[in-house]
């Protein structure tokens, strides 16, 4: 083969090969955009197919979510299984710094929370963590599970705001009683010098204040 037709047979294999990488990435592309979508429609054996089909289980939408984290936001636990058991890890975040664990524990979904406990999600770290998000929202029984596996009861968000403080702001009572059950220091401050009596005094939660109080009085 002289020169010329070697040089030209190499050029046509090149822009043959960069033809089928075009063609190739596309198709997983719009697996992927398809998963989100069906993720988002809570369309669940459409997941499992395009799971099946090669789509990532760590696809994010527009908006940086994960797959993951957008099941959780939708409550269905059924999805969250199927992209764990897909390999999804659950400890990626989000923009705001969020994992799909403290997602699930600020829209109370304690059995996904299990699930992905039991796939290595890290449940306790610093900065807003799932047990604080737990706290605001007074889930109870998902604090009880954090704590005890581990999540630091005194734990602080950047600015120094604690479970305890966000469970009193949000008047949740039961869940106040059993952070101060498991050892939750009433005395913590926040950058602002407030602290969960503070806050639970400023929106007249009385009942709270009066917890707080003895707590602080033992």
């Amino acid at each position: 083969m002289n020169k010329y037709l070697w040089n030209q047979w190499s050029i046509v294999s090149v822009i043959t090969l960069l033809c089928a990488f075009c063609l190739y990435l596309p198709a997983y592309a719009g697996a992927d955009e398809d998963l989100i979508s069906a993720v988002e429609n809570n369309k669940t054996h459409r997941v499992k197919n395009l799971l099946e089909e090669g789509a990532s289980p760590d696809v994010r939408d527009l908006h940086g979510e994960t797959a993951l984290m957008l099941a959780a936001r939708n409550k269905n636990l059924e999805m969250g299984r199927l992209l764990l058991e897909a390999g999804a890890n659950p400890n990626l975040q989000n923009k705001y710094g969020e994992t799909a664990t403290m997602l699930a524990s600020y829209y109370g979904q304690l059995d996904l929370i299990k699930r992905l406990y039991a796939k290595g999600a890290k449940i306790d770290h610093d900065g807003w963590n799932p047990l604080i998000y737990a706290a605001s929202k007074g889930y109870k029984q998902i604090v009880e599970f954090l704590l005890d596996y581990g999540a630091r009861i005194n734990a602080t968000t950047d600015n120094g705001t604690t479970a305890l403080m966000m469970a009193a702001r949000g008047n949740h009572y039961d869940t106040v009683d059993l952070l101060l059950k498991h050892g939750a220091d009433v005395s913590v401050r926040n950058e602002a010098d407030g602290t969960a009596l503070a806050w639970a005094q400023k929106r007249g939660h009385t009942d709270i204040v009066q917890l707080l109080t003895h707590k602080r009085q033992d």
